[in-house]
């Protein structure tokens, strides 16, 4: 096989590895790397030119890669807390038991320091944007995980 040959199986292993590499990792990060190394192995098949040059344009192209879409992929990717959905079935089941219920509150809960109330004889954490003291009332208005955001009555 010819040094050509050769520098396009080099860029495609390279990029498959970075893609398995991201399948591995949390994070938006390795695509992008695997991407600049198939640009390069696309622009070989264009133009021949020197490894330097070759190993230049991926780190270039790489990081610009990252810089300008990144950001946008994670959006796509992950949920942020703005567009939070109730996705799993397990979610929506608890969302749908606990919604709107009224429980009493058995441990002080404060703006930034949650507390806990008691829902079905189970103590759970919550959250409130104003202070709640022991006795007092709130309703479920937010399921997030094991998390109950709750609101005075």
């Amino acid at each position: 096989m010819n040094a050509f040959g050769s520098e396009l199986t080099f860029w495609f292993a390279v990029g498959f590895v970075f893609l398995v590499l991201e399948m591995a990792t949390p994070g938006v990060v390795f695509v992008f790397f695997g991407a600049g190394a198939w640009l390069v192995m696309g622009l070989l098949f264009l133009v021949d030119f020197s490894p330097v040059l070759q190993f230049s344009i991926f780190i270039v192209a790489s990081v610009a890669f990252i810089l300008i879409f990144r950001k946008h992929l994670k959006a796509v990717l992950y949920k942020t807390r703005a567009q939070r959905k109730v996705d799993s079935l397990s979610e929506r089941m608890v969302a749908n038991n606990y919604l709107g219920r009224e429980v009493e509150v058995v441990s002080d809960i404060n703006p930034g320091n949650p507390g806990l109330i008691e829902l079905n004889g189970t103590n759970w954490t919550a959250k409130c944007d104003v202070a709640l003291t022991v006795g007092q009332r709130a309703r479920i208005v937010e399921v997030s995980g094991l998390v109950v955001m709750v609101e005075k009555l």
